[in-house]
């Protein structure tokens, strides 16, 4: 009885920062509605914003992992997907040759291990009977689906279809990312009564 209660209130405690998750998919939103309002834009320039983009996401997740040592479940692979995230947005921020001939691969391999989160996360909620555990699994197949055809896009259509995909690739994980925060939210009150 003793863990039982021990892990509703670390739970409490995890669920408390459910806005980082709504904050990220709201970036995540924001960026695919200006990729799909200026599909012609530079595509160096993407590159750049999405480096910036992945460089905030990843600090929130570093910082989400760490303060809540004790209370995540799968803390360490949300810490290293915020360093791996961090150390991607530096990269492609600052060295613009690179970022320019690579972006779709850093895309897609981004898109897939947020992909395999997800998945992993829905496997989570089902074993804690969480609802929602579908729409999760779901999304996550999704970003996977979607960080295939990137990496595979550039060789068939070219840098339009990327910019493309790209933007449904952000729109799916923004969607997923503020779904996983109302959930979070809805367990934080939950758990608060």
């Amino acid at each position: 009885m003793a863990r039982i209660s021990t892990l509703i209130e670390n739970s409490k405690q995890a669920m408390r920062y459910w806005w980082l998750l709504l904050l990220a998919g709201i970036l995540l939103l924001a960026m695919a509605t200006f990729i799909f309002i200026y599909p012609r834009q530079s595509y160096l320039e993407m590159a750049v914003l999405f480096g910036w983009l992945m460089l905030l996401l990843g600090l929130g997740e570093v910082v989400l992992a760490t303060s809540n040592k004790n209370f995540i479940t799968g803390r360490g692979w949300l810490l290293v997907e915020g360093i791996i995230e961090v150390v991607l947005g530096v990269i492609l921020i600052f060295n613009r040759t690179l970022s320019e001939e690579a972006m779709p691969i850093y895309l897609g391999f981004w898109l897939m291990f947020r992909g395999f989160s997800a998945v992993g996360l829905a496997g989570d909620m089902k074993a804690l009977d969480i609802p929602g555990m579908a729409w999760t699994m779901f999304c996550g197949l999704m970003l996977l689906f979607f960080a295939i055809c990137v990496l595979f896009q550039p060789l068939v259509i070219g840098t339009v279809a990327v910019v493309m995909w790209v933007g449904l690739s952000l729109l799916f994980a923004g969607i997923t990312s503020c779904t996983f925060a109302w959930q979070f939210r809805r367990l934080h009150i939950a758990l608060k009564d």
